[in-house]
């Protein structure tokens, strides 16, 4: 039975800059043995929320706030607990954790939580598709995958608006380099970058197949906005592919 810890004080160790608004936080474990699956999630509850010159608290907004965030890290690794975030035009925390988080900050962690986790049982080759932010969980079975050294072959489809959006991309070429193993594709929405060579467009079952897989060998693990997975589980089902063989989380 998985044991779940309600609010434990954890101090932030590093805040960091991904992409323009993207970052990772870390918090410190200090030994505090907190185990979880790959792709499982955390509550985090700022208590209170600080306010300086970069952030105030509007509109009569509770001070004490909780929002979900899947971990990216892997569960092998005991220093520390991360977290993958995106900032948004409405994310009030997201723009919170950015402006004003840093070293030394307490956060309340609740956790893990979530049934959206891999499964190193499984005999099949491994097929995550994310979009944005929905890399984070990903990232955490990737991670765990490599370090576990499983002999599994492992495919990423990740897509993104822009090229200096996608996040974790330097990360995500040292394993490609490092193990053969695993490879990533990614898809540009709007391309942005002039000498890019990879796939343009929202990833459909024309990406899927450019990847060069047997579909039917795959258990795929899916991750980010709701029409975007609703869409991918769609073309992977006509495209051959039981459900059973399809993982879904969906970031609201």
């Amino acid at each position: 039975m998985q044991q779940v810890h309600r609010d434990k004080e954890l101090e932030v160790s590093e805040v960091k800059k991904l992409t323009e608004d993207s970052y990772a936080v870390r918090f410190k474990l200090n030994n505090f043995d907190f185990n979880y699956f790959p792709g499982q999630f955390v509550m985090l509850k700022f208590d209170p929320l600080i306010e300086n010159g970069e952030f105030k608290v509007l509109n009569d907004l509770p001070k004490t706030q909780s929002r979900a965030y899947s971990m990216s890290s892997s569960p092998l690794n005991k220093d520390f607990l991360e977290i993958t975030s995106k900032r948004t035009p409405d994310g009030f925390i997201s723009d919170y954790m950015a402006r004003v988080l840093g070293p030394g900050h307490i956060v309340k962690v609740s956790g893990p939580y979530g049934k959206f986790v891999f499964d190193e049982n499984s005999n099949e080759d491994i097929f995550l598709i994310g979009a944005g932010s929905g890399i984070s969980p990903l990232m955490s079975m990737l991670r765990y995958i490599i370090e576990k050294n499983f002999n599994k072959n492992v495919t990423m489809l990740f897509s993104n608006k822009r090229f200096s959006d996608v996040i974790w991309y330097d990360e995500l070429m040292e394993i490609q380099d490092k193990y053969k193993t695993f490879k990533c594709y990614f898809t540009l929405t709007q391309k942005d970058h002039e000498s890019w060579d990879g796939f343009e467009g929202r990833i459909n079952s024309n990406l899927i197949k450019n990847c060069n897989v047997d579909l039917m060998k795959q258990i795929f693990y899916i991750c980010g906005p709701p029409l975007m997975v609703d869409t991918t589980v769609k073309d992977l089902k006509e495209l051959g592919v039981d459900e059973s063989k399809i993982k879904i989380e969906k970031y609201e």
